[in-house]
């Protein structure tokens, strides 16, 4: 019922994180309730399995190391957390002086991880590529943000680098994304006006009529006025 386990073809009773580093998850009091799980070099199967949700573990409520980063998500002047997409993303940032960041548990953030974040923190950066969310994901921000009175930032990360990768290879170019992260939709727009040709005035007005477009989206008319 824990999902620690399985039966396998065999009939035999099997741990289900076999062949798999593991990474204990635990609620926002510290008592652990699942695990996730790496492959280990050598084996087969998916790169990472999660506990199944059970009567103690529900992923859509559970945000990895929270228990450990709340104090420093308190801590920082405004209070903020730092939201990434992987176990090993959240060690990354606590190696480099981060300590406020927590991981969402193989699936996407969800109202109630916010209603749990928002107990200690009125900023989110998002650290992980928010702009592969697009248009849906802009819906749930802005929502968060009206209902919840909170500021949904993004980390400008650079393009396919994920934050583990990067506090290896430029921490203070890690660093320097969470101190200048934007606002979601001016990082969308940066984003788009980045990738696209401006040098004559058909591309312009291209580029223009798709970042109205993305403006339009906003749900207040006083920023999508500015």
């Amino acid at each position: 019922a824990s999902g620690l386990g399985l039966i396998n073809r065999r009939g035999r009773q099997q741990d289900w994180f076999r062949g798999r580093v593991l990474f204990p998850i635990a609620d926002v009091n510290g008592d652990p309730i699942g695990f996730g799980g790496r492959i280990l070099p050598g084996r087969d199967g998916p790169k990472y399995i999660n506990s199944a949700d059970c009567a103690v573990y529900h992923k859509s409520r559970v945000l990895y190391a929270l228990d450990r980063a709340k104090a420093a998500i308190v801590a920082h002047q405004p209070a903020e957390a730092i939201i990434c997409e992987g176990y090993t993303d959240v060690i990354a940032f606590e190696r480099i002086g981060l300590g406020r960041a927590v991981a969402t548990c193989g699936t996407a953030l969800t109202d109630e991880h916010v209603n749990v974040l928002k107990r200690f923190a009125g900023r989110f950066v998002l650290a992980f590529d928010a702009d592969e969310a697009g248009q849906s994901a802009a819906e749930r921000f802005y929502t968060w943000e009206q209902a919840h009175g909170i500021d949904v930032v993004v980390a400008d990360l650079p393009p396919g680098v994920d934050p583990g990768d990067l506090a290896q290879r430029d921490p203070e170019r890690l660093r320097d994304a969470v101190e200048g992260a934007t606002p979601f939709l001016e990082f969308r727009l940066n984003r788009l006006l980045g990738s696209l040709p401006l040098d004559s005035p058909e591309h312009r007005a291209r580029a223009a009529e798709r970042a109205v477009a993305v403006v339009a989206e906003h749900p207040s008319e006083l920023v999508r006025d500015q």
